[in-house]
């Protein structure tokens, strides 16, 4: 299967909020609102219930920490070893060096859905939890200096 199907449906359902929030005239109090309960509910219980149900064989899973971490830690490095080739202001490296290791949650557990199933949610789901807190120590840290 092409990644253009596999990602279709999800900038499909972007779409469709670009347009609904366009042209369907909804209050900023409804956009807000449905971005904490997705935020705050939804996503953390898909998270849980994934995990929680799944059946995770540990070395199996073992390897996927290894790699997430891999991959992270050589996102970050190579992010801070960019300062000294380009020179950005503190501002701009701030905020460009999250590029080099942030990525996006809600498409990497859609695709892993698409590709593996309740499975693959669930491997997903422990990725993102081994991930995200190390990618927000190093977004904070590049914040913070």
């Amino acid at each position: 299967m092409s990644v253009a199907l596999l990602l279709f449906p999800d900038f499909a359902l972007i779409l469709l909020g670009v347009l609904l929030k366009r042209y369907a005239r909804f209050e900023i109090a409804f956009w807000t609102g449905l971005e904490r309960i997705v935020y705050f509910v939804l996503f953390p219980s898909l998270l849980f219930s994934s995990t929680a149900t799944a059946k995770l064989d540990f070395d199996a899973t073992a390897g996927l920490v290894g790699a997430c971490l891999g991959a992270m830690i050589t996102g970050i490095v190579l992010g801070y070893l960019a300062r000294p080739l380009f020179k950005p202001s503190p501002i701009v490296f701030a905020s460009g060096v999250q590029c080099a290791f942030r990525f996006n949650s809600y498409v990497a557990l859609a695709l892993a859905g698409r590709l593996g199933g309740s499975d693959g949610i669930a491997l997903m789901a422990v990725a993102i939890g081994i991930c995200v807190p190390l990618a927000n120590a190093a977004a904070v840290y590049a914040l913070a200096r």
